[in-house]
């Protein structure tokens, strides 16, 4: 049994005010960072949204509340991203395989209107793919030359959508700030990459960097966006003809601009062991939304292959152990049940103390390999 890490990921601050209280919008939680590189104290990056996708702000600690390992956490600080100064990194996407070939215009004028969203101090890297991955452009503050760098992308052919993500992975390693996302247009279908799904996912949660999809067109592959956004913290927005990527980029500037900062103190340091968040917001109107994250306590910016394969590997331990307890316990049973039918049986035969533990040995034994085989063949 393995749980999703969630060491780290992602960012925000603020720009369209949203009324609190509206009974007919359910509040959406999203936690796209836990931030353990402070231990003890523990840092939360969240958005709240409405059904609408829009953002709620004005939150304080009475509507906001923190569980770790279902214990009730004090909240020592909260406020908004961007009211605190945090930078933000994002990464652009842009697929220019054949079936985005007729949209790249639009898609070009939407980015460059995305990228006049967010703050000065904001840094922005620009890749396109096709059956290539190309940095048009690495991470920089200068509005002029990532208008420019998307202007300059051609239509290609194939999409290698994993590589471009893998690529745009390896930016953020010189990437300094905590808030770090890609933003990734495509129709979602793979065609053409070396790197495969789910590395790429894997190295995304490792490193914290939250993915958000946009998909246009009719024939897209949501689910195929969804793999990668959802259990890092991002989201997925479909739009169904060009003139409605502006909004789509917008709606997204807006979640990415104001997040919430949210920070308690645990009561354990960098354990290497899985713990448990829930965050929950309730209104004066009794909605309430909630979301849960599952994270490994170790310090560092994320957390790294090594350490997530060692607790893999004492979760599968602990697992396989209880497995062959199961079986030794079952093979118990049948030796005693044997022994009993076969006294039944041929009262003539002698049971020599010996022969019984050996039985009960041997049945035992065999009961705990059966459920390891069993396991293994069903994992």
């Amino acid at each position: 049994m393995k749980r999703c890490l969630i060491a780290v990921v992602l960012a925000g601050a603020v720009l369209t005010a949203v009324p609190l209280r509206s009974a007919e919008s359910p509040q959406v939680v999203t936690v796209q960072r836990i931030d353990v590189t402070r231990l003890p104290t523990i840092e939360v990056y969240l958005t709240v949204t409405d059904a609408k996708g829009k953002s709620i702000l004005g939150l304080t600690d009475l509507e906001i509340s923190v569980a770790l390992d279902d214990a009730s956490q004090k909240i020592t600080s909260l406020s908004s991203a961007i009211t605190g100064g945090e930078s933000l990194a994002v990464a652009l996407l842009f697929d220019r395989s054949g079936s985005m070939k007729s949209a790249l215009d639009q898609t070009k004028e939407a980015a460059v209107q995305f990228i006049r969203r967010l703050s000065v101090g904001d840094k922005m890297a620009i890749i396109s793919f096709d059956d290539k991955v190309r940095v048009e452009s690495p991470f920089t503050t200068d509005r002029t030359a990532l208008a420019g760098a998307i202007g300059a992308m051609a239509p290609g052919n194939d999409t290698a959508l994993f590589d471009a993500l893998g690529t745009a992975l390896e930016l953020f390693t010189g990437v300094d700030t905590r808030r770090q996302a890609i933003l990734v247009l495509s129709d979602g279908k793979d065609t053409k990459s070396r790197a495969k799904a789910e590395a790429v996912l894997d190295k995304a949660k490792t490193q914290g960097v939250a993915v958000f999809g946009l998909a246009l067109g009719d024939s897209v592959d949501l689910a195929g966006l969804d793999r990668f956004a959802g259990p890092t913290g991002g989201t997925v927005l479909k739009a169904s003809r060009p003139e409605e990527l502006l909004l789509m980029y917008q709606r997204i500037a807006d979640q990415l601009n104001n997040q919430y900062h949210l920070a308690f103190t645990s009561s354990f340091g960098g354990d290497e062991k899985w713990h448990s968040l829930r965050i929950r917001i309730k209104g004066g109107d009794g909605t309430a939304g909630s979301a849960g994250r599952d994270f490994i306590s170790s310090l560092g910016p994320g957390v790294s292959r090594d350490i997530l394969s060692g607790a893999e590997r004492r979760e599968e331990k602990h697992g396989i152990l209880m497995e062959a307890a199961v079986g030794a316990m079952g093979g118990l049973v049948l030796g005693l049940l044997l022994l009993v039918l076969l006294r039944l049986l041929r009262r003539d035969l002698e049971f020599r103390p010996v022969l019984v533990i050996a039985i009960i040995i041997v049945f035992v034994l065999l009961g705990s390999v059966v459920a390891i085989v069993v396991k293994e063949l069903g994992s």
